[in-house]
């Protein structure tokens, strides 16, 4: 049997599908359920570099004397590098699995965020943060957590999703606390970067110790399942395809090409702001604890967000990616008109829950259109092609308001771009194989 719906292995557990493979039965002695908390912890923790960064940001530009389109080049560079590696994660997530991916990654990464907080000027920044952070920190965050989902559910795909990738919402506003108080009590922006390499270690070790690549290393089967003709039924109901995509043939399909248009929709946005957000909020007024606090309240409003993501397991999840992106862009336009806390809020909240549900969407929509085979490496791809974007649209953020003094031509055409994503998520349907072979 070809890799695809089960690869091989023996079941274990009870019956879990039923005849047209929608059991709502659930097989709680599957490894895949006891290994969920550990990977949420993992994931959830393994986002503070990302909320540290633009935390920090103020304190570094005034000591590094750096510019904010110096930083959004910084933050530039490390999304791109993170993406350019992202096809090379995927060979090593298809070829060596999760668990050892998620070990080198962090234990490299904490090396980086140490030499961080050594920094002496920019170069140093975009030496140690951009390059070096950046092309290591990727193979500790999103896509192998995404691949580890989809190695180990099917038929509970998009709600082990929801549930592992809410971690990072529902740990940011704790993220937030613990960083300010770091400043509160006379701490440093570099004792803040201590504290995150030491914690990327510690991930390492917890990564090696907690997590498995697949259920079949175990003699299991996804979702706990007893055979191969319980997977089979749940994929006949149209949770993933039937069909045997490999890589190379998915990123040739114009699905591929529309989802990296739907991938930018949400994932700029939030790197925008996760460069430029408290910049922009104590530009128009607010103090640094209200700043903290409003960014918390997004991030955390995002779990709700992906949490709703679960969805994609009873509702079609390009029709949710669809709805999640049209609330991140009115969120985004929002934005830039806020002169009050609760006018923020709104702005921000709405931001949150489309960030929060699109993130889950978009995982679910590649793991339905091209299965668990070519999961790691389409994605991979995906964030590579993104990764130019992501490299430059911070920077020219920061560019547009050093020259104009406003952040208004930046966020409207981010928000642009997210809302024209809405409408051709909702056009989107599954690709066909010319010459199909079943998995």
């Amino acid at each position: 049997m070809r890799a695809g719906i089960g690869d091989t292995g023996s079941g274990s557990g009870p019956d879990t599908g039923g005849g047209d493979g929608r059991s709502s039965r659930i097989n709680w002695s599957f490894y895949g359920w006891r290994m969920l908390p550990a990977a949420w912890v993992i994931y959830g923790l393994g986002a503070a570099p990302f909320y540290s960064w633009g935390f920090f940001l103020p304190e570094m530009l005034e000591d590094l004397e750096m510019t904010r389109a110096d930083s959004g080049w910084a933050f530039g560079i490390w999304s791109f590098c993170g993406g350019a590696v992202a096809p090379l994660i995927g060979v090593c997530l298809t070829r060596f699995g999760p668990r050892p991916v998620f070990t080198a990654g962090f234990l490299a990464v904490s090396g980086a965020y140490y030499l961080l907080s050594r920094a002496q000027d920019r170069w140093d920044v975009l030496l140690y943060f951009g390059v070096f952070a950046g092309l290591t920190h990727t193979f500790s965050t999103v896509l192998p957590t995404q691949t580890l989902a989809a190695n180990w559910f099917l038929r509970w795909r998009a709600s082990a999703l929801a549930f592992l990738l809410i971690a990072a919402a529902v740990m940011a506003p704790a993220i937030f606390y613990f960083n300010n108080v770091i400043l509160d009590r006379g701490g440093t922006w570099r004792d803040g970067w201590e504290a995150v390499g030491a914690l990327c270690a510690a991930l390492g070790i917890l990564s090696f110790l907690a997590l498995r690549n697949t259920p079949e290393s175990m003699g299991q089967l996804r979702d706990g399942a007893r055979s191969l003709d319980q997977l089979k039924a749940v994929a006949r109901t149209g949770v993933e395809t039937l069909e045997y995509w490999v890589a190379k043939e998915a990123v040739r399909t114009p699905q591929f090409a529309l989802m990296v248009l739907c991938g930018l929709g949400y994932a700029v946005p939030w790197g925008v702001l996760a460069n430029h957000g408290r910049l922009h909020l104590q530009d128009v007024g607010f103090e640094r604890g209200e700043a903290a606090a409003l960014l918390g309240t997004m991030v955390l409003v995002s779990s709700f967000g992906r949490a709703s993501g679960a969805l994609g397991d009873k509702i079609s999840p390009p029709r949710l990616l669809g709805i999640a992106l049209a609330l991140e862009g009115a969120g985004m336009a929002l934005l830039l008109f806020v002169d009050s806390t609760s006018e923020a809020r709104v702005a921000l909240i709405l931001l949150g829950l489309g960030f929060g549900m699109a993130y889950i969407c978009q995982a679910a929509t590649f793991a339905r259109f091209f299965g668990r085979r070519a999961f790691a490496t389409t994605t991979g791809v995906r964030f590579a092609v993104g990764a130019g974007f992501g490299a430059t649209v911070p920077a020219l953020t920061g560019w547009a308001f050093d020259s104009q003094g406003t952040y208004a031509v930046p966020f409207l055409a981010v928000a642009a771009v997210t809302l024209a994503g809405s409408v051709v998520a909702f056009f989107l349907r599954s690709p066909r194989k010319q010459s199909p072979v079943a998995a």
